[in-house]
This record gives C-alpha cells, structure tokens and sequence, in this order.
C-alpha cells in the first residue's frame, strides 16, 4: 500500500510505477501529460499494455497506423483505448494537450494490437442509495488481454464504492491481485478516504487520497467513500496470477449487496 503525489511539473510523467518500485509482481503504471510536438515512443518488451486517454486529443502510432484518441470530459464520456501485445513498438503524440495513463502486465503475446472502440465498451450502474456509482469495464475478458483487467469507476458526491468491501489477496480462497486506484476529481479540490484493513493482520489505515493521487492495492478490503461535494474517477488497472479475479466480502458488509438502502435512522426531530 502506498500513494503518490505527482512528481515535479516538469516531468512528462506524473506518475511511474513499476513492479520492482511497488514491491509486487505484475503491474506497471504510468501516467503521461504530453504537449503538441513532445512524442513518446516506447516498446512494449514482454509486457500487454492498454493506454487510456484522460484528456485531450492525441494519436497512438503502432504497427505503421496512427489512431486517434481524444477525450473532452472524463467524467460524462467513455474513451477508445488502445491494446498492444508485448514486443509491439508505438509512439504517442499529442495534437492538443493530451494526458494518458498506460498500464502493463507480463504476457506471452496471444493476442493482436488494436483500438478498442467505445461502442464495445460496456457501462452498468451498480449499487443504491449511497453506495450508487457508475462502472466502465474496458477490458475484463480472455479475448481482450491475457492478465490485465482495467475499469473505471464515476462515483458521485458524497458515495462510497468498491463497496461491499472486497479482497483479492490469496486469503479466504480469493485470488491474488494487484491492483492501482488513480484519482481524479471534480472539482479538483475534493478529496476521498480509502480504508485498507484485513481482519486478520494488523493492517488497517484510511488514506486521504487527492486529485491525481495513486493508491496501491495488494492486500485487504478496500472501499472509498467521498466527500460531499466531490464528484470522483479512478481508474482500475488489476493484474495477478490468473486473470479472471475472484473477490471475496468482507462477511460483516456483504449483507449491503441486498440492501443498499442500509438500513438508515430517521433523523430525530428537534426537542419542543
């Protein structure tokens, strides 16, 4: 568990993980603020990759053919997204501004680059009353990856989400996967509390978490709640020994998931 504040403004990354400096095994996330004129090329090497646009209007170049990707409101549109395999060459430019995250797991290369288009993107709602929040599943299937699973998640004022509380540690026949919550807000003052707890360790923080914060999931439950007022995004990239996830509840929640309403008091009227 760990969280990052962005790193100096004149860096093209505002954040750069990788599993040697997470202390896990699989994943690898980036963040990129690309200005007109400023590419970045990179190789894949032995890892799949998907890049998500967060703002702004670029292209993804690969195998000879530039695609475009743009996005004008992260909260209110759902993005095309680019798939590259290991050992795949790309180059992203920006033509305005242009702010992306890239995400990367080990994989043996079984499956073809691509844009995947946001018409083949599935939304649901999950969740009511208070635990209410809009799910974006951009890549949660074997015909998509071969281990990453990435979402995103809109969760309106006030709302909790990842809620009932879930794990995917290993413990109580769960599997094992990390996973990386990166946060944006609207508006950008807001701000959101991430508990991390076990039960059955020591383990048990609440992170304050702010716009462009990364939290690191490797162990534990971990639901968010939001502040009054704050309208928030974060995006899931999870990878791990399989790549289809098996959450467990935390069994002291898992009720919630049939009745979301919480059982609430009535507010006692004023005394006289």
């Amino acid at each position: 568990m760990k969280r990052h504040h962005r790193p100096d403004q004149g860096s093209r990354f505002l954040i750069d993980i990788r599993p040697e400096t997470a202390g896990w095994k699989y994943l690898s996330f980036k963040v990129a603020r690309l200005a007109p004129g400023e590419p970045l090329e990179a190789d894949t090497a032995g890892e799949e990759v998907i890049i998500v646009p967060l703002a702004g209007r670029g292209k993804v170049s690969f195998g000879g053919q530039p695609h475009e990707l743009a996005r004008k409101d992260l909260f209110r549109e759902v993005p095309d997204i680019v798939y590259l395999p290991p050992r795949t060459r790309y180059k992203a430019e920006a033509v305005e501004p242009f702010e992306i995250a890239i995400g990367g797991a080990p994989a043996e290369g079984r499956l073809p680059a691509r844009l995947i288009r946001r018409e083949q993107i599935a939304t649901a709602t999950r969740g009511e009353a208070n635990v209410k929040r809009g799910v974006s599943t951009l890549a949660d299937s074997d015909e998509l990856t071969e281990r990453l699973t990435v979402y995103e998640i809109h969760t309106p004022s006030g709302n909790w989400s990842s809620f009932p509380p879930h794990r995917h540690d290993t413990r109580d026949n769960s599997s094992y996967h990390e996973e990386t919550y990166y946060y944006r807000f609207l508006p950008e003052e807001g701000f959101a509390l991430q508990r991390l707890y076990t039960r059955d360790t020591e383990l048990d923080v609440a992170i304050p978490v702010q716009h462009g914060d990364l939290v690191l999931i490797h162990e534990g439950y971990h639901p968010v709640v939001k502040a009054p007022g704050t309208n928030a995004y974060y995006l899931n990239f999870l990878a791990g020994d399989v790549r289809k996830i098996s959450a467990v509840n935390d069994p002291k929640y898992d009720w919630v998931a049939k009745d979301w309403q919480g059982n609430p008091i009535e507010i006692p009227p004023k005394a006289g």
